[in-house]
C-alpha cells in the first residue's frame, strides 16, 4: 500500500528525520511510537503531503507521491489530528461532510453515508446539528474520525487522535477504535507516544528515537527482545501500561 525510502526531513540545521525506509501494509495498523520530537508526526505530514520531503520517495501502490498529483492522491487519505481540528463555525454535519459537499456529492448520498458513520461510531444523530463547542471531547474526536472516514479512504492517518482527551473517554475511544478498524479493514497509521494504546491498537509498532527508526515488530518483541538500551528505557518508563505483558 504504502512504502518509503531513504526519506529525510530538515528544518534548518536540525534533521528531524534521518533516511527512513518503511513498508506499510495494507489492511494493518501501523503504530508510530516516540517520545515528542522524535520525527514521528513530521513522517505523517510528509506522507498527507503537508510538508515537501528534502529527499527520498513515498510510493503509494507504487506511484511516487509528488506536488503534482498528493491532491488527488490525498483524496484516498483520511487524516485526523489530536485535537480533531474541527472548524468552530461548522455545524457538526458541517464539518463531517464538508469535502463531499465541495466536490458535489448530492445531499441524499451525504445523508446515508453520515448515517452509516455515525452508526459506527456510536454519535448521536441529534449531534450532527451542534457545533463543536456543544459537543464533549470523545464526541468531537468521533466527529474528527468521521470527516476522516467521509470519502472511504485507502489509508487512514492519526496524530496523536487521544492526547487530549481524559484517561476514562480516552480508554474508551480506544476500544472504539480497535472495533472500528477491526470492521472495516483499512490501513491505519497510528502516531502516539503512549506504548500501552500502541500495544493494544497496532499490528506493528515503529519505535523512532530522534528522528531514527530503532525497532519496529510486535509489543512483544520490544519488551522481550530490544535490540537497542533506549528500547528498554522508553518502555520501563511507562511500565503501569504493561502489567501482565513483561
Amino acid at each position: 500500500m504504502l512504502q518509503i525510502r531513504n526519506l529525510t526531513k530538515q528544518f534548518g540545521a536540525l534533521r528531524v528525520l534521518q533516511p527512513t525506509n518503511l513498508k506499510l501494509e495494507k489492511g494493518q495498523t501501523t503504530v508510530l511510537l516516540g517520545p515528542s520530537g522524535c520525527g514521528k508526526s513530521t513522517l505523517l505530514r510528509l506522507i498527507v503531503g503537508l510538508l515537501p520531503m528534502d529527499s527520498g520517495e513515498i510510493l503509494f501502490d507504487g506511484n511516487p507521491l509528488t506536488p503534482e498529483n498528493i491532491r488527488d492522491y490525498r483524496r484516498r487519505m483520511g487524516y485526523m489530528i489530536q485535537d480533531g481540528g474541527l472548524f468552530p463555525h461548522l455545524t457538526v454535519r458541517g464539518n463531517a461532510e464538508l469535502l463531499a459537499k465541495r466536490l458535489g456529492w448530492p445531499r441524499d448520498r451525504r445523508e446515508a453515508r453520515l448515517r452509516e458513520l455515525t452508526e459506527l461510531t456510536d454519535l448521536p444523530h441529534e449531534a450532527l446539528d451542534r457545533y463543536p463547542v456543544q459537543i464533549s471531547g470523545g464526541q468531537r474526536q468521533r466527529v474528527a474520525l468521521i470527516r476522516a472516514l467521509f470519502m472511504d479512504p485507502d489509508v487512514v492517518l492519526l496524530d496523536e487522535p487521544m492526547g487530549a482527551l481524559d484517561p476514562l473517554i480516552r480508554s474508551d475511544l480506544q476500544t472504539e477504535l480497535k472495533r472500528i478498524f477491526s470492521e472495516l479493514q483499512k490501513t491505519v497509521i497510528l502516531v502516539t507516544h503512549d506504548i500501552g494504546e500502541a500495544g493494544y491498537l497496532g499490528d506493528t509498532i515503529v519505535l523512532f528515537q530522534s528522528g531514527e527508526i530503532i525497532q519496529q515488530g510486535s509489543l512483544e518483541d520490544l519488551v522481550r527482545r530490544p535490540v537497542a538500551p533506549f528500547v528498554s528505557e522508553f518502555i520501563n518508563a511507562q511500565r503501569s501500561p504493561l502489567e501482565g505483558v513483561a
